[in-house]
């Protein structure tokens, strides 16, 4: 077979075609930041160089004003007058956001943990103390803060397509409803009850999600965009969602999203980093192109082979690599045994992409990272 490029390879992956050989992708933006000091997409490329496999690059554009991680100079909302107010507790950063809309004012608070405390995780990640929303009412207000995504300039994503031309596939990354939107503006958990105890509060709160998100997609459209990374992590089984209330809430949400992508000729790389056994058929309806990133026990559920036998003719299988127990605390033994049954089981019949559980961390030892590699192009090349 004639070699492919690595986008190539991908998109091949994406439709079932045939490949030379099963592309490699994991996630290891955290690993290269360490290794080169830097995880851009010059990085990304000079890693696939060196280390042999084929990069995705997923680029963010869109703001959501309600966001944890919402940069405090947000751009001007017609009709909102925004400023906040910072002090500092101990080691922690704190920000205050006050806007000021036509219906009232809504206010957060937002601790930043000191750079390096990986308690917080790897960033380490901000957390709220006080959310924009409170009740109903402040729900009128929420909806003047949504930005007008047609205003977004995709010079940067076009101009990392070219830079990456045929060595890596760049998607547009595109929060769900709840990711960084009404999971960030109002707790969680509390929403999860406001599905049973609140269901006109719960539907309000998600839709002026769901609206930012429809026209984050559609603008991307209408510039050019067709390959789409969507971030739904926030929508895991694993944060605490029930298949019910996926089948309920979330399926329309995703199904429109694809249904627009594709109308376009475009593909959707679907995100979740936790468990999603029970979800598996409802996805492939939805018309997700690629499920990643099939985590495996014990942080996750999926059986590849099950998974591969549910509904690999239909999805792309991405993934799956332990990041934690295998590629960093593991063996090179280990890390090539897994590695090759995760090639044999997912590559069977194509459709499938060799990548990780999640970023391969800071720490994982350059012996395991070369063995990963390593086992990908041996054993991807012989399925």
């Amino acid at each position: 077979m004639t070699p492919m490029t690595s986008r190539q390879r991908l998109l091949a992956a994406y439709a079932h075609q045939p490949v030379d050989q099963i592309p490699c992708s994991p996630r290891l933006n955290a690993w290269l930041s360490e290794y080169y000091g830097h995880s851009d997409l010059a990085t990304l490329l000079r890693a696939a160089d060196e280390f042999d496999f084929d990069p995705h690059h997923v680029r963010g554009l869109f703001q959501s004003a309600a966001s944890l991680n919402a940069p405090r100079n947000l751009p001007p909302i017609p009709g909102v007058e925004y400023r906040t107010e910072e002090w500092t507790e101990g080691a922690f950063r704190i920000v205050r956001r006050i806007f000021t809309t036509p219906e009232g004012v809504l206010t957060d608070v937002t601790c930043h943990p000191p750079a390096g405390d990986r308690t917080y995780g790897i960033a380490p990640n901000p957390f709220r103390t006080e959310y924009l929303v409170k009740d109903a009412e402040d729900l009128k207000r929420l909806r003047w803060l949504s930005l007008d995504p047609a205003r977004t300039s995709f010079a940067s994503y076009f101009e990392a397509e070219r830079q990456a031309g045929e060595r890596a596939l760049v998607l547009l990354n595109v929060m769900s409803s709840l990711c960084h939107r009404a999971g960030d503006a109002y707790p969680m958990t509390d929403l999860m009850a406001m599905y049973y105890e609140d269901r006109a509060f719960f539907e309000e709160l998600l839709a002026i999600g769901r609206s930012e998100m429809l026209a984050e997609v559609d603008a991307a459209l209408e510039a050019g965009v067709r390959h789409f990374f969507a971030n739904w992590y926030y929508n895991s089984l694993s944060a605490g969602w029930s298949p019910r209330i996926w089948n309920s809430v979330f399926v329309p949400e995703l199904t429109e999203m694809a249904e627009r992508i594709h109308a376009r000729g475009g593909t959707l790389n679907f995100y979740d980093d936790g468990k999603c056994m029970p979800l598996l058929e409802t996805l492939a309806e939805a018309g997700i192109d690629v499920l990643q990133t099939l985590t495996p026990p014990p942080v996750g559920d999926v059986d590849l082979s099950e998974a591969k036998r549910r509904i690999g003719k239909r999805v792309c299988l991405m993934g799956h690599v332990d990041l934690l127990y295998v590629i960093q605390r593991g063996t090179p033994e280990m890390i090539e045994h897994v590695v090759k049954d995760a090639l044999v089981i997912g590559g069977d019949g194509g459709g499938f992409i060799l990548g990780t559980s999640d970023s391969i961390r800071d720490g994982t030892p350059i012996e395991n990272v070369r063995a990963y590699f390593a086992a990908a192009r041996k054993y991807g090349a012989a399925c």
